[in-house]
């Protein structure tokens, strides 16, 4: 082992200890705060993996005024330990979870590159709506509405101590990830009675997120899955990816009702396809109501009516159309092979494989089962 890995890994585990002091110290700190609030706060972890649509779940969230949103709070630790394994980096982003949870961002300040004093140093601060505005951001732009360019522009030397401080102002902190391929790890977070933890589990067609990676540069994410830094990376981080998504819905399942009530499997299929109807039930389950404005928004978003400059964050665009791409962007060879990794994901979450090119092409076949014809119910509500 060279010096510098040496390095890494003795700085990467003095992290996770002293993560976990603050882990350990905020329960007490925190419950010794008063700050006004018309109840506790509750606290959504949104888990998923990379391309399955978890960025415009965020969203339907960060659009919500009631709710203070992070995009990929893990982003900054695995950019920072890119030698490392997945399941070792799992517990430092876990302490980071809580940590932000609770409003205490100190945590963050270590991981993120530069001095830790601005939230410009988080690669995604502009993905949130709370953090382009007051209090965290008080350029007077902000009272012009949530624009992302704008934010980039004006909130950039906004400190993290007015992100601690917007933060304790929202009864409802959300947080997305792609970055958690053990649950186990998280089963300590519902044992925490300042936590209202509530995990909306976000799957997808494999097909359809394999069609979709190829568009986008994921070599650092699929090196740090896997623990190996080779070309021939896709089928494997596949599977370990689709092993991941059935593990969660089957240790949920195994820890039985009080698990149970805290969490909703959402597919992206669905989302897609009724976008208002799922959008009231995911709202529901995290205590929020929607409004006539949001359901405009998410109306005009998933139509095409609302453009989005951003190609990487581009969810604007028919998803009714969107979810059947794959089938005229893959070779029917390569189709064949992510069933055959994802076998165990496809048969639980509903999604029938393709038995020829021509099956593949007909686009009347549907090749999502609804949750009415899956043997385990797709979705999961608060009881």
């Amino acid at each position: 082992m060279s010096i510098r890995s040496v390095f890494c890994f003795c700085l990467l585990f003095l992290i996770v200890v002293f993560s976990y002091q603050f882990y350990q110290v905020s329960l007490v700190s925190n419950s010794s705060k008063s700050y006004v609030r018309t109840k506790a706060p509750i606290h959504v972890l949104i888990l998923s993996s990379w391309r399955s649509g978890s960025s415009f779940i965020g969203q339907i969230f960060n659009h919500h005024p009631d709710v203070f949103y992070l995009f990929e709070p893990g982003h900054p630790i695995w950019m920072r330990f890119k030698k490392e394994a997945a399941e070792l980096l799992h517990y430092p982003l876990r302490d980071l979870i809580h940590s932000l949870f609770t409003c205490d961002v100190t945590p963050l300040q270590q991981y993120v590159p530069g001095d830790g004093k601005y939230i410009s140093s988080m690669s995604f601060f502009a993905e949130s709506r709370a953090l382009c505005s007051p209090p965290s951001c008080s350029h007077p732009s902000t009272s012009e509405g949530y624009e992302r360019s704008k934010c980039s522009k004006h909130c950039r030397n906004s400190t993290f101590d007015k992100m601690a401080e917007a933060c304790n102002t929202y009864d409802h902190r959300v947080m997305k990830t792609v970055r958690i391929l053990d649950f186990s790890v998280l089963l300590p977070l519902f044992q925490d009675p300042a936590l209202d933890l509530r995990i909306i589990h976000l799957v997808r067609d494999p097909r359809a997120i394999v069609s979709s990676r190829r568009s986008f540069s994921l070599d650092i994410d699929d090196q740090i899955v896997l623990k190996q830094h080779d070309k021939d990376t896709k089928g494997p981080v596949m599977a370990k990816i689709c092993r991941a998504q059935v593990n969660i819905y089957r240790m949920v399942k195994a820890v039985g009702d009080y698990l149970e009530r805290r969490y909703l499997l959402i597919r992206h299929e669905d989302l897609s396809m009724e976008p208002i109807v799922c959008t009231k039930k995911i709202y529901e389950f995290s205590g929020l109501k929607m409004t006539p404005d949001l359901e405009r928004w998410i109306y005009n978003i998933t139509h095409d009516l609302i453009k989005h400059p951003s190609r990487f964050l581009a969810f604007s665009k028919q998803s009714s159309k969107v979810i059947q791409k794959w089938r005229n962007t893959l070779d029917f060879n390569k189709v064949k092979e992510i069933e055959e990794y994802c076998r165990e994901a496809m048969d639980l979450f509903g999604y029938l494989p393709v038995s020829s090119v021509s099956d593949q092409k007909n686009m009347s076949l549907d090749l999502v089962l609804s949750s009415v014809e899956m043997d385990d119910p797709s979705e999961t509500n608060m009881k």
